[in-house]
């Protein structure tokens, strides 16, 4: 998806830079035309071509946004710019098709011509006003010749009027939402219509480069920069990409070891405090007789020592004698527990495993240890901790690491601080068929 949206930035990027510089050659043919006339009026021509040349390389430093957060130089100054630029360039045009006198037609010719319409500003507009214009002064008047630069105004005018469908990307409907969204279907087509444009006016250019040595020499020199530019900066910048996701990937399987090293540090530790509990001859004794206070007096305090989340004394049929975390909580049985079961067994056993918390589903390192004397086994401990917030944070005070733990596709514990600075980004369910497997 990152490769992707990068190609789509640098194709918007080559393609705004190009019609600038397609537009640029214009303009130098209209420049180099006013150098022998030097009109007053023939000057709107060159500098209207200028700043529309300035603008589309104002707006290929606009970065479209899906993915990435911020502009070169910030979005609103840059938007600004490209509006300055292209509207003063679309009225210095038109007023030039205006104020300049038409070269009359033919009387065999004035059949063809065409009827002028007025039209309000704004960017479709001026384009198709600016289109109009020009073919007026292809029909009307007697320079057949700039007929390809109404149709490319034309077409550009299709292009400014696609571009304005991001008023509709915070829509609430999906269809439209997805329709204009950034690098959907509106957004390439209206990049398909633009270098359509841009092939039209480099071709009207070209023809007349080639019949100007200096001009096309320019022209080609300043292509031939563009285009070793362009190369080298997406070549290099496409490898550098490519770097940095090989770098994160590899980065990413260093940190899932940590953490999954971290995670069996702490079962081998719930474990060994299990044992310890569980060889105490005032813990087994007490056991023996179901003696509860005897039995709280001895893990209560390691219940908090240890900041474990469950610790439960089971006798030898399996029935609770004492939660540790609930004194008051009498009864009930845990025979059908698989981890109590094979404890009851002789075995040791651990186990990562989930209970429903409060607000999310918690994620629980569970184990199991019997309770013997000599090889008869007396009962069982049960003891489980928490993979919390806390113990995230834990690790990321430790290492570094930013980490999120789900339960099944639920996030149930996770680093990352809401914007607020204090809530957390918990109990989101995650829909990603990679993140899933």
């Amino acid at each position: 998806m990152l490769i992707f949206q990068f190609l789509l930035v640098n194709t918007n990027f080559v393609i705004c830079l190009g019609v600038g510089l397609v537009l640029f050659a214009i303009f130098w043919l209209y420049f180099d035309a006013w150098m022998i006339k030097k009109g007053g009026l023939e000057s709107f021509n060159f500098l209207g071509f200028l700043l529309l040349s300035i603008s589309f390389i104002v707006q290929s430093s606009i970065i479209d946004q899906s993915l990435l957060t911020h502009s070169i130089l910030g979005g609103q100054i840059l938007d600004l710019l490209r509006s300055i630029f292209r509207i003063s360039g679309y009225l210095l045009l038109i007023c030039a098709q205006i104020l300049i006198p038409l070269e009359p037609l033919p009387d065999y010719r004035k059949k063809k011509a065409l009827l002028f319409f007025p039209a309000v500003f704004s960017f479709p507009v001026l384009a198709a006003l600016t289109g109009l214009l020009y073919l007026r002064r292809a029909t009307e008047g007697l320079e057949n010749h700039l007929k390809p630069i109404a149709w490319a105004f034309f077409i550009l005018a299709f292009s400014e009027l696609f571009n304005l469908t991001f008023f509709f990307r915070n829509s609430d409907n999906i269809l439209i939402s997805n329709l204009t969204a950034v690098f959907g279907p509106l957004w390439i087509l209206q990049k398909l219509i633009l270098l359509i444009a841009v092939f039209i006016f480099g071709r009207w250019a070209w023809g007349y480069l080639l019949k100007r040595f200096d001009s096309q020499l320019f022209i080609i020199f300043t292509s031939a920069i563009l285009i070793i530019f362009l190369v080298t900066t997406v070549f290099f910048t496409f490898s550098t990409l490519n770097n940095i996701k090989n770098y994160l990937l590899a980065t990413l399987k260093t940190d899932i070891g940590v953490l999954g090293y971290t995670i069996e540090s702490k079962k081998n530790e719930v474990i060994s405090d299990a044992e310890t509990l569980a060889q105490n001859p005032e813990l087994i004794s007490k056991t023996q007789v179901a003696d509860r206070k005897g039995l709280a007096d001895i893990t209560v305090p390691i219940l908090i020592n240890k900041k474990v989340s469950e610790l439960v004394i089971i006798g030898k049929n399996g029935e609770v004698i004492l939660r540790s975390e609930d004194t008051e909580n009498k009864g009930g049985s845990l025979s059908d527990d698989p981890l109590v079961k094979k404890a009851l067994m002789g075995e040791k056993i651990s186990s990562l495993t989930t209970r429903e918390g409060v607000i999310v589903p918690v994620v629980v390192i569970r184990v199991a240890v019997p309770i013997k004397v000599e090889k008869d086994t007396i009962g069982v401990i049960l003891m489980g901790s928490d993979i919390d917030n806390s113990y995230v944070d834990g690790i990321k005070k430790a290492t570094g690491l930013d980490a999120s733990v789900y339960s099944d596709n639920i996030r149930s514990a996770t680093t990352f601080i809401a914007s607020d600075g204090k809530s957390r980004y918990l109990g989101i369910k995650e829909s990603s068929s990679n993140v899933k497997r």
